[in-house]
């Protein structure tokens, strides 16, 4: 009885073992999918720096704003309008500083490390890419009010 429930025990563990290595993943499967989620942020990234420029346009041309549009406060517009240059700014700077960091190479880190790394990256690029997608459709609505 006892030999059967050691061998059941053994048989138990090597199983475990085997699943154990059929779930791990391979450091460069989640690393090419954080390097295809940057890829399509970078895409917002244009419309980004568009949207800059247009508020930095409507920022130089204040009295064309207020001949186009007479009852528009230009003060108040200039505070908002460098509002969300600031912030369109920030999010920029934001995946700047997150590309700048970024250590695709793992040299020396056991995989498990590696794919923790990776997915902690997925993580904050992520991040970056709600802010992204926050200021661009703030900056949209705004230019919108413009025609811009």
């Amino acid at each position: 009885m006892k030999r059967i429930l050691v061998i059941a025990f053994i048989a138990l563990i090597a199983a475990a073992c085997t699943q154990q290595n059929k779930d791990t993943t391979d450091y460069k499967v989640v690393r090419d999918e954080v390097m295809k989620f940057h890829d399509v942020v970078m895409g917002d990234h244009s419309v980004l720096v568009n949207n800059q420029m247009k508020l930095d346009t409507l920022l130089k041309n204040l009295s064309g704003l207020k001949a186009k549009f007479p009852d528009v406060d230009t003060l108040k517009e200039k505070e908002t309008i460098l509002a969300m240059v600031k912030d369109l700014s920030q999010a920029e700077n934001d995946m700047n500083d997150w590309m700048h960091k970024f250590e695709p190479d793992v040299t020396g880190k056991s995989n498990e490390v590696a794919v923790q790394y990776f997915k902690d990256e997925r993580k904050k690029i992520e991040v970056i890419d709600s802010l992204y997608k926050q200021e661009i459709k703030l900056s949209d609505e705004y230019l919108n009010k413009f025609k811009k």
